[in-house]
C-alpha cells in the first residue's frame, strides 16, 4: 500500500511538472506578443495582418529572423507598400513596395539580435501595410522573449521545454492511470480533472504559439484554476 502511494505521488509530481513547464512556455509566448502590442499601441485600429512571424524565444548570443509573408489570394496583382519597425534603443525602420502575382506569395526577412533588445529582455517588431487596390490598411506586431542562457538557441530551449512538458504530462498521467486503474469513484474524478488540465495547458500553448494572446490568457487562467482545485482535492 505504501509503495503504491509513493508511486502515485511520483506520478502526480511528474504530471504537475509537465503542466508547470507547459504553462511557463505558454505564458512566455503570450507575454511577448502582449508586450509587443502594448509597445506599439497608438489607439489607431487597422485590419490584422496575419503574415508577420517572429521567434517565440531567443538568447542574447544568437541572431533571430523576423519574417513577413505576403499572400495574394486574388486573381489580380497586389502591390503592397510596407513600413517595418524593429524596436530597441535605436529603432530600425525599413520600407519598400512589393509586387505579388495573382495567387502568389512573397516574403521579406529581417535579422534581430541583442542590439534590438528593449525593456530588459524583449525584441519588438511592427509592420504597417498601406492600402492598395485589393486590401485596406493592415498591421501586425510581435514580441520575442530574450533569455540570457549561454550555449543554447531559442529554438533549442523551445523544443526542450515543449518536449519536457509533453513527456511530463503523458508519463505522469500514464503512471497515475496504471496505479489507480483498479480504483473507481474518486479516481475517475481525478482522472477527468487531470485530463482537463492537460487539454487546457496544451491549448494554452497552441494559442500562445499562434499569437492569439487573448484566448491564451483565458486558457492559462483556466489551467491555474484547475491546478489549484485539484491540489486542494488531493490535500
Amino acid at each position: 500500500m505504501m509503495q503504491t502511494r509513493s508511486k502515485s505521488i511520483v506520478g502526480n509530481i511528474v504530471f504537475f511538472l509537465g503542466i508547470f513547464i507547459g504553462l511557463v512556455l505558454a505564458i512566455a509566448a503570450i507575454w511577448g506578443d502582449f508586450e509587443g502590442l502594448s509597445y506599439y499601441y497608438t489607439g489607431a485600429a487597422y485590419g490584422q495582418f496575419n503574415g508577420l512571424h517572429c521567434p517565440i524565444l531567443m538568447t542574447r548570443s544568437e541572431t533571430g529572423i523576423v519574417t513577413a509573408i505576403f499572400n495574394n489570394s486574388s486573381n489580380q496583382k497586389s502591390e503592397p507598400y510596407y513600413e517595418m519597425e524593429i524596436g530597441g534603443l535605436l529603432p530600425r525602420k525599413f520600407e519598400d513596395q512589393l509586387s505579388v502575382p495573382p495567387y502568389g506569395t512573397k516574403s521579406v526577412q529581417w535579422t534581430v539580435d541583442a542590439n534590438d533588445i528593449d525593456l530588459g529582455f524583449f525584441i519588438f517588431a511592427k509592420i504597417d501595410i498601406l492600402p492598395d487596390t485589393l486590401y485596406s490598411s493592415r498591421e501586425a506586431t510581435c514580441g520575442i522573449v530574450v533569455l540570457n542562457i549561454p550555449c543554447l538557441t531559442g529554438d533549442q530551449i523551445f523544443a526542450l521545454t515543449f518536449a519536457a512538458s509533453l513527456l511530463g504530462i503523458l508519463i505522469g498521467l500514464g503512471l497515475w492511470e496504471n496505479i489507480n486503474k483498479p480504483l473507481m469513484g474518486i479516481s475517475s474524478n481525478q482522472r477527468r480533472a487531470m485530463q482537463a488540465m492537460a487539454i487546457s495547458v496544451l491549448l494554452a500553448m497552441f494559442t500562445g504559439f499562434m499569437g492569439w494572446w487573448g484566448p491564451g490568457v483565458l486558457l492559462c487562467a483556466i489551467t491555474i484554476l484547475l491546478s489549484v482545485i485539484f491540489l486542494q482535492f488531493l490535500i
